[in-house]
């Protein structure tokens, strides 16, 4: 179990020759259109979570997204230009200011991305690819958001995906709960212990860092089924998005 854990956690994303996406405009998708400003920091079978990264004045090359849930780390002013099925510009650029802390989500399309602020804009979001399936439904299932709320907040959700954060100060510590198949992204921590089941003699205390992705699948015992203590040193911090399904 403890190699499921840390094979989880130090896992590099892997570049997977099926194919993820079929759009219709013909264009790349993000990572494979601008590898410089698009990092998949974690992936499950199905879906990725990526970081994307843009200094001012910095545009990316045009590129197609499913729907993808998002998180805004760190907010700026961006110029997005619209491309329509066939590939082609549609229509004139226009500017949105996203505040740090915002989670949107976007539909699908392709389009381009131009920094016209005067910071840096960091954002994560997760994207199913073609081989998403159902993660599997849980008995009698135990949602984190339900016995620990003062932990646990719901910030976006579709039909597919929760955006979830958890917040944990140090020392304290959350019932046992389950979660299905879902991605992780550190903001801040350095140490939290997992209680396998809720079973405190389980107990493993796993070194974090931020900007960390973390795969959580059902399938590896930790993630399915828990309870966590925050047994580091400075608040605990971590975005989550969750399969509904």
């Amino acid at each position: 179990m403890r190699s499921q854990l840390k094979a989880a956690l130090e896992a590099s994303p892997k570049e997977d020759k099926k194919k993820l996406f079929d759009f219709k405009s013909g264009l790349l998708d993000c990572c494979a259109a601008s590898p410089e400003n698009y990092k998949v920091a974690a992936e499950l079978p199905g879906a990725r979570l990526i970081e994307m990264t843009l200094a001012p004045g910095q545009e990316d090359k045009p590129h197609d997204h499913p729907v993808h849930s998002m998180f805004v780390i760190q907010g700026g002013k961006l110029s997005i230009t619209d491309y329509d099925e066939t590939g082609k510009p549609k229509g004139d650029a226009h500017e949105v200011e996203l505040p740090a802390g915002a989670p949107p989500i976007m539909p699908a399309g392709p389009h381009q991305v131009k920094n016209v602020g005067d910071t840096t804009v960091k954002i994560v979001f997760v994207e199913p690819t073609v081989m998403c399936q159902p993660c599997g439904g849980i008995g009698d299932y135990i949602s984190p958001f339900k016995v620990a709320p003062e932990c646990y907040k719901i910030l976006a959700e579709d039909d597919m995906w929760i955006t979830g954060l958890l917040t944990m100060d140090m020392g304290a510590a959350d019932p046992v709960h389950h979660h299905r198949d879902h991605l992780i992204y550190v903001l801040e921590g350095d140490e939290v212990t997992i209680n396998v089941d809720g079973d405190e003699s389980k107990a493993m205390a796993v070194p974090i860092k931020p900007e960390a992705g973390i795969p959580a699948p059902m399938s590896a015992p930790p993630f399915a089924k828990h309870s966590l203590k925050n047994s580091g040193t400075v608040t605990l911090k971590m975005l989550f998005f969750e399969a509904k399904m």
